[in-house]
């Protein structure tokens, strides 16, 4: 990152994970670290980019399984955003879930003074040309804990089965990690990858 950045350009990193792993904190301590060290960053949190608001996804997820995956996320949108941050764009319109609302507002995320942007979500490391890429590989087994203190997802039998159908596609994507995060958060470097 530091060539890129000496460069003048924006790196992007990107933050990968399954359900409760610390996706979200992880990507804004980076961020913090980043900051602290002289270069400003902006998030991307995937969970503004599903194709369906929570409750309305949930429910169709429920009804027909063969809808959890990486499509029900609009991972085109965010690469468009990706590129308009590395083209210098000032920033973008882009949806803000209202949970609450069950809805999707668009708003303005400013890169104004970004020099760097981090993108968490399951599906992140999917994205093509990340700078860096991070997986946490605790599993939803390992975090049953995490998620029900959150408390933001209902919890009913069939979620077992969405959450080891998204562990089948999120998996895979640590073996494309630059550094791994393991469950007891300790971090190290990913696998070797072919040159």
């Amino acid at each position: 990152l530091d060539a890129r950045l000496a460069r003048g350009e924006r790196p992007v990193i990107g933050v990968a994970g399954e359900s409760g792993s610390g996706k979200s904190t992880t990507a804004v301590a980076l961020g913090a670290a980043l900051a602290g060290g002289g270069v400003p960053v902006t998030l991307i949190h995937q969970d503004h980019y599903f194709r369906r608001p929570p409750r309305t996804n949930h429910a169709a997820r429920v009804a027909d399984l063969s809808l959890v995956g990486p499509h029900e996320v609009a991972l085109e949108r965010i690469a468009a955003h990706l590129a308009a941050f590395r083209d210098g764009a000032p920033g973008v319109t882009a949806p803000r879930v209202d949970y609450p609302g069950n809805r999707f507002d668009e708003a303005w995320h400013d890169f104004t003074g970004a020099r760097a942007l981090v993108v968490e979500g399951t599906y992140a490391l999917m994205l093509a040309g990340l700078d860096a890429r991070v997986f946490l590989e605790a599993t939803h087994a390992d975090t049953h804990a995490r998620r029900m203190a959150r408390n933001r997802d209902p919890w009913e039998p069939v979620i077992d089965t969405i959450l080891a159908i998204e562990h089948a596609a999120i998996a895979p994507q640590g073996a494309t990690a630059d550094l791994v995060v393991s469950r007891d958060f300790r971090v190290r470097p990913g696998p070797p990858r072919p040159a």
